[in-house]
């Protein structure tokens, strides 16, 4: 008896695992972009131009340097000219003016520092935060976000890319029992592979007057009004600038890559080495 009530709960538990898997994970979130490499020097200074003018007004990079963007083939009165607006020192880190009691006060919350976000988060995500901002007249600051939803950051890049909405469709089918109907979440499935921008898909489990109601919703973010770049500059400028804060979190990585193809490549040799000594010495064994 022992046996059989074990064998039950195991089964159980796996047939509940998936659904409480699905449900906890939240919605599935397609990202779309280009990308920009870290050896592209000019995607690194346009990502560095983007990044001072537009994420340092609050955000910090406190374990950046101004000298360093010297690696991106900038000279040093080019740094100061057109880069550095909070120091006059080459030296000083990427600090804002912003104080933390006034940062707390105005956003509900201080502004996260910058400087190894990239490795906090993928690039990917990053880039897909930055392009799924949308209007939303309900929130105080006017904009929400697909990716991270009642987010307490504005729209700053909202000149360049200019006003966004979002485009919600739903596939419902309803039953008597709790079963996905295969071809609203087909439908919806083929809707969130072809979306050609940042999208969402999220499946609900509703109940109304004693029939189950499943809904897929698929969410995307469409222009909605001209701005400064036009949709595929805007992406390009958003892989720019996430390029930059990869660069920023790991200036060395570049370096460090190339060194470790360099000891590759040293090992391989040393092992055929060691190979070719060792059939030598058991030659005159066997």
């Amino acid at each position: 008896m022992k046996l059989k009530s074990l064998l039950a709960s195991i089964a159980l538990v796996a047939v509940t695992l998936p659904s409480l898997a699905f449900a906890s994970g939240g919605p599935e979130i397609k990202y779309v972009g280009p990308t920009a490499s870290r050896t592209d020097i000019e995607s690194l200074q346009r990502g560095a131009r983007l990044f001072v003018n537009y994420c340092l007004n609050c955000h910090s990079a406190q374990y950046m340097r101004y000298n360093r963007l010297k690696d991106l083939d900038l000279t040093e009165d080019q740094i100061k000219q057109n880069l550095m607006f909070t120091t006059d020192k080459i030296g000083d880190t990427m600090k804002v003016a912003l104080r933390p009691a006034d940062a707390k006060e105005w956003f509900g919350a201080v502004p996260p520092d910058l400087s190894v976000m990239a490795r906090s988060y993928t690039t990917e995500r990053l880039a897909g935060y930055l392009r799924s901002f949308y209007a939303d007249p309900s929130r105080d600051i006017g904009w929400n976000n697909l990716v991270s939803p009642a987010i307490g950051m504005p729209h700053v890049l909202a000149e360049l890319s200019g006003p966004r909405k979002l485009v919600e469709t739903v596939y419902a089918a309803d039953g008597k029992e709790m079963k996905t109907d295969h071809d609203a979440e087909a439908k919806a499935k083929a809707a969130f592979i072809a979306a050609n921008s940042i999208a969402s898909f999220e499946h609900h489990v509703d109940k109304k007057d004693g029939k189950i109601l499943n809904r897929y919703i698929v969410k995307t973010i469409a222009s909605d009004g001209p701005g400064a770049m036009n949709a595929q500059q805007y992406d390009a400028a958003v892989a720019d600038l996430v390029n930059f804060m990869d660069y920023m979190g790991e200036p060395h990585k570049s370096k460090r890559i190339q060194i470790g193809i360099i000891a590759l490549f040293l090992l391989a040799f040393l092992l055929a080495a060691s190979y070719a000594l060792k059939k030598e010495y058991w030659r005159d064994v066997h």
